[in-house]
């Protein structure tokens, strides 16, 4: 491999250049407002590849990259962003989050001991390979891009779709409102706005 094919890559797969296209404009203000962009007390922030391309091998990284940055130039250039139901496609985040990515730089999950309660219970059936959840799936509203639906709902205008616009309760499709009514087990209190995720 190069070293300009390299430096390539390199350029490629960070904020700065994901953040030329208009089409990012929720995603790229929202990611610098997450821990993941920076927003923490070290400084950190993952670059846009180190969690959008898989780590597994060197191969698959170059294939992703290659067709994710095709359908990106694409969508671009022949669809309108403001059209596109941007709620709908974050369901399918684990589809372009790859958890090879999260491991790489939390993979101190995987020695968790129940001495540290929060990283070993909800953990420990995914090392043991007992769910098929892939990270994203748990973690879809707290990493990554912090209050992203508010970005797009600030993005979209009235070209808005929430997403979801009902939750299924027992077979039964309910509003947030009518969730919100609905006692919550752990106070012996009903829901508030505030205990609900956008």
């Amino acid at each position: 491999m190069s070293v300009l094919t390299v430096q390539a890559v390199e350029w490629t797969g960070d904020d700065k250049f994901c953040g030329i296209c208009h089409i990012m404009t929720p995603e790229l203000n929202s990611y610098h407002l997450d821990k993941h962009g920076g927003k923490n007390g070290v400084g950190f922030q993952a670059a846009c590849v180190d969690c959008h391309l898989p780590h597994d091998n060197v191969l698959n990284y170059f294939i992703r990259k290659s067709i994710l940055g095709i359908e990106d130039v694409y969508g671009n250039t022949f669809k309108d962003p403001k059209k596109f139901d941007w709620e709908k496609n974050r369901k399918r985040a684990k589809e372009y989050v790859f958890d090879t990515g999260c491991l790489r730089c939390h993979a101190n999950l995987k020695d968790a001991t129940s001495s540290n309660m929060k990283a070993f219970l909800p953990h420990r059936d995914y090392f043991n390979g007992l769910s098929q959840k892939k990270c994203v799936e748990c973690h879809l509203d707290e990493v990554g891009h912090k209050n992203l639906g508010l970005h797009l709902k600030e993005y979209l205008k009235e070209n808005y779709k929430p997403y979801p616009n009902a939750f299924l309760v027992d077979g039964k499709k309910m509003s947030l409102e009518e969730l919100s009514t609905i006692p919550n087990p752990k106070l012996g209190t009903k829901a508030t706005k505030s205990q609900t995720k956008e």
